[in-house]
């Protein structure tokens, strides 16, 4: 299955799950949670290694909320890196930056675009943005 495919799966998977939530009970940690559990279903029948709360070896940035390796040869290969929050925040942008992969994923779960939209100037051509409630 294309690339494209499954992160449109992980987000509406993520938004039938987030929006089940009451909005009283609502909070950033568990929000992010639920995406980690959508990304880590939707990404197992890759056949791919998925780790959540990954950090690079040796590395002083903010850990990935997930990532998804192949193993091609003696070392293991990054085909999917993810990170998680309300608003894009730049130094989540960072921790993308620092593992190599071909897909770099920034996915945000604010309900509210306007807010979103300028924070969006912190991503690169690299980076693909995936809204929750867009």
């Amino acid at each position: 299955m294309p690339m494209d495919n499954y992160l449109e799966k992980l987000r509406l998977t993520a938004q039938e799950k987030l929006s089940a939530i009451p909005e009283s009970l609502r909070q950033t940690a568990s929000m992010r949670q639920i995406i980690v559990q959508v990304f880590y279903a939707v990404f197992q029948e890759t056949g791919w290694l998925i780790l959540p709360a990954w950090q690079p070896p040796r590395s002083d940035r903010q850990h990935l909320d997930a990532i998804g390796f192949t193993w091609g040869g003696d070392l293991p290969q990054a085909e999917v890196a993810m990170v998680a929050d309300p608003l894009i925040e730049l130094p989540r942008v960072r921790a993308l930056e620092q593992i190599d992969c071909p897909w770099k994923v920034y996915v945000t779960f604010g309900s509210r675009p306007d807010k979103i939209r300028p924070t969006t100037l912190f991503l690169k051509p690299e980076h693909r943005h995936l809204n929750i409630f867009a």
